[in-house]
């Protein structure tokens, strides 16, 4: 495995890098009240080549040969520093062009690439619970909430061992506004006996691997997240006069950001490592995608909380951007389903 990279990888991260100091930082806290992304988000992040970087360069989209998840892992974690709610928005439509593009028909390309190429979005939803019933090719249950559903033309659903397209131009979506992540447009749709056109469904489909996919990008977001949460305790902590010394000089509070950084290191590392399986094909790369998403869902919610109490009460303002990411911390663990649990009833069942 090659830790260096490549010219190409180096460029995009430096130009995210700079894309997420300089414009997500600053667009993230009113973004967060507003619960809505800014109107710049779209024209900003289409010159710098998100939403299409998945659809094939025939199909108008950006990507000419093999997907790199690497790539992929590394732009997330620092879109993951600037802010996760619209770090979620760039990143929901990867899943469904991925997967369209590998398994399905010349219909569903045509429908999502598209849409796709021409400023739509789309997102996925994972049934982790079992919410959705299928009875022949009539779906029933809810989808979502899932970020991104609000204003996608199409949703990649995964339930049981079923991937299938689902347009969203005719059905009732119900906008929603968590407390995190709340500018990444969630919603939710209610389905009663919807029927799922035969082409519209990806029939060689593996939902492991969609799933593998999008816990590598969650993992690697997470992961800058809590980093961002250190950087600002670490300013803040510089400025703060407490007994006549900046209270980022007590041992405790060294040991806190210490400690969280190096969690957050060794979780990105595992990310990467899951990224690096998935472009390889290794046969441990779901297990590992699974595991990366775990650690580094465990590393946010502790970094964010500690970057909370580094702040002591100002944490819990909304003026400071430490409360913001302890909520935001959540989405990471809840989204795609328990994969703790699903490990410990696999044993049980074995």
């Amino acid at each position: 495995m090659d830790f260096g990279l490549d010219q190409d990888q180096q460029l995009i991260v430096e130009t995210v890098r700079r894309f997420a100091e300089r414009d997500l930082r600053t667009w993230a806290g009113d973004a967060d009240r507003a619960g809505a992304p800014p109107d710049r988000l779209a024209h900003t992040a289409t010159e710098l080549g998100f939403f299409v970087d998945a659809v094939p360069a025939d199909a108008g989209g950006l990507r000419d040969g093999t997907y790199s998840h690497v790539t992929r892992a590394l732009r997330g974690f620092e879109l993951g520093r600037g802010c996760a709610a619209l770090a979620a928005l760039l990143e929901c439509s990867v899943e469904p062009a991925l997967a369209v593009g590998a398994w399905g028909s010349a219909a569903a390309k045509a429908a999502l690439f598209g849409s796709l190429a021409n400023g739509g979005r789309a997102t996925l939803f994972h049934d982790s619970r079992g919410a959705l019933t299928l009875d022949g090719d009539r779906l029933t249950g809810k989808l979502g909430p899932t970020p991104g559903l609000a204003t996608a033309s199409h949703v990649l659903v995964a339930t049981g061992e079923l991937l299938a397209l689902i347009p969203t131009k005719d059905l009732r979506v119900t906008p929603i506004t968590p407390s995190g992540w709340r500018a990444a447009q969630w919603a939710t749709i209610a389905l009663e006996a919807h029927r799922i056109p035969d082409d519209m469904i990806l029939r060689n489909g593996s939902v492991a691997d969609v799933l593998a996919w999008a816990r590598t990008s969650l993992a690697a977001r997470a992961c800058g997240v809590a980093v961002a949460a250190m950087e600002h305790a670490q300013a803040y902590a510089a400025d703060r006069v407490q007994f006549g010394q900046p209270i980022g000089t007590f041992e405790s509070l060294i040991r806190l950001r210490d400690d969280a950084l190096t969690t957050a290191s060794a979780a990105k590392l595992l990310a990467l490592h899951a990224a690096w399986q998935l472009d390889t094909k290794h046969a441990q790369a779901h297990d590992t995608a699974s595991r990366a998403r775990v650690i580094a869902g465990d590393a946010v919610t502790r970094a964010t909380i500690d970057a909370v109490q580094i702040f002591g009460g100002y944490g819990f303002v909304n003026d400071y951007p430490v409360e913001k990411l302890m909520r935001d911390a959540r989405a990471f663990e809840a989204l795609h389903g328990d994969e703790r649990l699903g490990r410990v009833l696999s044993q049980k069942v074995a």
